[in-house]
């Protein structure tokens, strides 16, 4: 059955995964920004702060300011914001041209907080690209929640057998199937069977 409606997940099928580990730009934090790498990295790590941030239960600005006050800098949230933002930007250019040539309507489903949906569709260009994007910040809830999908059910109007999910995540791509979504388990050794998933050339 063809979808009428394509769900795209964002980081690891549209954004490309960095190879090793994540967030491979903190490193270089010391010289981009003059601020400590292993610091961030233990703000990064603070117990249930990410799952807050990326539910809007927190603002990821916010936190970042809070966080620059007990570091010796004069470097502003906005400025590591943006800094975080553009390091994050990895497009794949193979994904994103399937995206342009599938037939379906196509809107963009990612656990992201507001700045970074806003980045994506308008830094990143995606707002010509898709109909709207669905992020969690802004929505108060993230992929596996089902209200996440029961949402994008909701502004479609469509029947989930009518919706396809493409996602990186095993368990976000479980969670839609057993609303009655069709999906498609998109990684390394699955990606090139998406443009016929699609019904489109490779």
């Amino acid at each position: 059955m063809t979808a009428d409606l394509v769900v795209w997940d964002f980081d690891g099928v549209l954004n490309a995964e960095p190879e090793g580990t994540p967030f491979g730009w903190v490193p270089r934090l010391d010289a981009d920004l003059g601020l400590s790498p292993r610091a961030f990295r233990a703000f990064l790590n603070r117990p249930g702060q990410a799952a807050q941030v990326l539910r809007g239960r927190l603002s990821l600005l916010a936190e970042l300011d809070q966080w620059l006050t007990t570091q010796d800098t004069g470097v502003t949230a906005d400025r590591l914001l943006a800094h975080w933002l553009r390091s994050e930007d990895r497009p794949d250019a193979q994904v994103i041209d399937w995206l342009d040539r599938s037939p379906q309507r196509a809107v963009i489903g990612t656990n992201n907080p507001a700045p970074r949906a806003e980045y994506i569709m308008q830094s990143m260009g995606f707002s010509a690209r898709v109909e709207t994007i669905f992020a969690s910040g802004p929505m108060g809830m993230a992929k596996p929640d089902p209200g996440f999908y029961g949402a994008i059910e909701r502004w479609s109007g469509l029947a989930p057998s009518a919706l396809l999910l493409i996602d990186d995540n095993r368990a976000n791509v479980a969670a839609a199937a057993a609303r009655g979504w069709q999906t498609y388990h998109f990684h390394a050794h699955t990606r090139d069977g998406l443009p016929a998933k699609l019904g489109i050339a490779p």
